[in-house]
């Protein structure tokens, strides 16, 4: 979500002063909440389109937004034509205005079983015994707020990753809509003791993980290196559980496949651990782009993924001002 929506060529003063930052939030505020109510009296299905509609038509004019998503896109799919990016930045759009208007729904969505399709690849000891943890990986990718959906109706107890927004107000809002996860929600910010006490607890730990983390380590995403967190993996390696990626794809609205693929082992099992982990992460983001180039309008994007000098390479690449770093 942009930082802000109503004021986003305002964000720069509004960082250094408190009372316009304070307005912008509850202009926002308003904004997001008159959608969301709007969303929550259409039926499902209507919502779901009625949010790409919204999605296509003001998604585009968030102009330092729509320039992430280019520039990620255009790196992504170095084969595309101007005019084939422009489409796809804006069906992008489409697809992150369905996952807004989809939020007053998550109930809806665990409730009836026929909007989501469970595919498990390789069975686990998690899926026959819940309390015997796994970690659980994901990319932002069709709704993936409906993987802790899909782990409830497995049984499985999970705390889930989340990173709230810069707005307070729409925090509590998104907050309020999550509560329908069936999950304990984990702010990512200092997030690893957090992880390790719900492991050590016996539950599932999830989270969404193919966005840029500055303090993380280099892993080869789409051909050029992308700082990403190995937390997950060392997770997994420490606990002595399994690590699983899980895809989500939208097949029609609001209806989903939630596939828990094979989990992912470490090529050199003698190797120290960071290595391994290094390894397990970087065998992730492949997964994740074969699942990317089958959907890459559901791909949300909206952050800036690789240094700034691979986006000026790039050709129609542009100047990008975002630095949020992304702890999940």
């Amino acid at each position: 979500m942009a930082e802000f929506i109503v004021g986003n060529p305002l964000r720069k003063w509004a960082r250094n002063h408190r009372l316009l930052r304070e307005v912008l939030w509850r202009l926002d505020f308003v904004l997001v909440w008159v959608i969301t109510k709007l969303a929550r009296m259409l039926p499902i299905d209507t919502a779901s389109r009625f949010g790409e509609r919204l999605g296509r038509w003001i998604g585009p004019r968030l102009a330092n937004k729509t320039s992430i998503y280019r520039n990620n896109l255009a790196i992504a799919f170095p084969e595309l034509s101007d005019s084939e990016l422009d489409a796809l930045v804006v069906r992008a759009w489409g697809s992150s205005g369905r996952v807004m208007a989809e939020y007053p729904h998550l109930a809806t969505i665990l409730a009836e079983d026929e909007r989501l399709q469970i595919d498990i690849r390789e069975p686990i000891e998690t899926y026959q015994n819940p309390n015997s943890p796994c970690v659980i990986v994901t990319a932002h990718q069709s709704n993936w707020e409906v993987v802790c959906s899909a782990m409830a109706k497995l049984n499985i107890p999970n705390a889930s990753l989340y990173s709230p927004p810069t707005n307070p107000l729409l925090d509590r809002m998104l907050l309020d809509s999550r509560s329908a996860l069936n999950c304990e929600l984990l702010p990512a910010e200092n997030s690893a003791r957090l992880l390790m006490r719900a492991l050590k607890q016996g539950r599932t730990v999830a989270m969404v993980m193919d966005r840029r983390v500055d303090e993380g380590r280099p892993v080869t995403f789409f051909g050029h290196d992308k700082s990403s967190t190995i937390m997950p993996a060392k997770l997994a390696l420490k606990f002595n559980c399994a690590l699983v990626p899980v895809q989500v794809e939208r097949l029609r609205d609001a209806r989903y496949r939630v596939t828990f693929h094979a989990p992912i082992e470490p090529s050199d099992t003698s190797a120290d651990e960071t290595t391994q982990a290094i390894d397990m992460i970087q065998q992730v983001h492949h997964q994740f782009e074969h699942w990317i180039q089958q959907q890459p309008q559901d791909w949300f994007c909206s952050k800036r993924l690789w240094p700034k000098d691979t986006l000026a390479k790039n050709e129609g690449g542009g100047h990008d001002a975002d630095t949020d770093s992304y702890a999940a």
